[in-house]
C-alpha cells in the first residue's frame, strides 16, 4: 500500500514543478513533467527504500513480510537501486534513454506481478481466502505501468528510433 504513498509523492512534485513553470498549456511538457517525477522521485524513493530494508536490514524484512530471509534480499536491494539510479538518470539522458528506463521499470513490475501472483495463489490454497492487498498490487501494477506508457507515448522523442 506504500507504493500508492510513493507514487502520489511523484505526482505531488510533479504538479510544484508545473506550478512553478507556470502550468504550461503544451500537453507534451506535462507528460514531460509528469513522467520524470515518476523516474526520479517515485523510483529515487523505492529505489533508497528498497536498498534500506533489503541490504541493511534483510532478516527483518523478510520476517515482517513472512518469507525466508536470504542472499537474495541484497541482490534485489541492489536491483532496486539500479532501477533509482536509471530514473535518477532521466534528468540528464532524455528521448530514446526514457525507453531504457522504461524497459527497466516493465521488468521491475514483471518481479511485483510473479511474486503477488504467487501469494495470492499461496494465501488462497492455505487459507482459502483472496489475499485482497496482493490482487489490489497487481491491478495497481498493470495500471501503473500502462499510464507510464501511454504518457511517454505522449512526448515526442521517446519512442522514436533512428
Amino acid at each position: 500500500m506504500a507504493i500508492v504513498y510513493i507514487i502520489g509523492g511523484g505526482i505531488l512534485t510533479a504538479l510544484v514543478h508545473l506550478w512553478i513553470l507556470g502550468f504550461p498549456a503544451d500537453e507534451a511538457k506535462i507528460m514531460h513533467t509528469l513522467l520524470l517525477h515518476q523516474f526520479v522521485v517515485s523510483h529515487g524513493f523505492i529505489a533508497v527504500g528498497g536498498f534500506i530494508i533489503n541490504v541493511l536490514y534483510p532478516e527483518r524484512t523478510a520476517a515482517k513480510l513472512g518469507w525466508p530471509g536470504g542472499p537474495f534480499q541484497v541482490k534485489y536491494g541492489f536491483a532496486q537501486f539500479g532501477l533509482g539510479v536509471m530514473g535518477v538518470l532521466a534528468i540528464w539522458f532524455q528521448g530514446n534513454f526514457w525507453v531504457g528506463v522504461l524497459v527497466t521499470l516493465y521488468i521491475y513490475g514483471l518481479s511485483g506481478l510473479w511474486t503477488h501472483t504467487q501469494e495470492v495463489v499461496r494465501r488462497r490454497r492455505e487459507t482459502g481466502e483472496w489475499a485482497r492487498i496482493e490482487i489490489f498490487n497487481l491491478v495497481l501494477d498493470v495500471i501503473y505501468h500502462l499510464v507510464l506508457t501511454w504518457m511517454s507515448l505522449q512526448i515526442p522523442g521517446v519512442w522514436s528510433f533512428q
